[in-house]
């Protein structure tokens, strides 16, 4: 799904994204910061930029590489660029809009595509045991 609206942000090529209202931005970032162990945070207000921040803790650097390769590569067709940061298998995402000051509808779209990006890569490695030992297959886990 979220590959799915961020192709459809695309149609027409790269634009500009408003500003999300009030209401939208909260409905949105509820369902983001809803998924439990998996949910986006928001950071910032009292005078910072507002932004969604989340941590992706993948089995290893091969597998966070994939991930931030594919990423990069909607990010680019989307022109919207993601403020990220890896080391080993974990990667740090903080997604802002700096045209608007904020959390714009490009960065949750972005959020949801980069959600699915991990779930999919996680997906395909579900036969290889996970750290957990409960032959279960790998799990992303987030730290807040």
């Amino acid at each position: 799904q979220g590959a799915a609206l961020a192709r459809c942000a695309l149609r027409g090529g790269p634009r500009r994204f408003a500003s999300m209202s009030p209401d939208q931005q909260a409905k949105a970032i509820e369902k983001l910061c809803s998924q439990g162990p998996f949910s986006w945070q928001t950071v910032g207000g009292d005078g910072e930029r507002p932004a969604l921040k989340k941590e992706y803790c993948f089995n290893d650097f091969s597998q966070a590489w994939s991930f931030m390769s594919r990423a990069a590569l909607l990010a680019e067709k989307m022109d919207h660029h993601p403020e990220w940061f890896n080391v080993y298998s974990v990667v740090d995402v903080t997604l802002t809009t700096h045209d608007t000051g904020g959390i714009s509808d490009k960065d949750v779209r972005m959020a949801e595509a980069m959600d699915e990006f991990a779930q999919e890569l996680l997906r395909t490695r579900k036969d290889e045991p996970s750290p957990g030992g409960d032959g279960g297959g790998p799990d992303m886990v987030t730290h807040h």
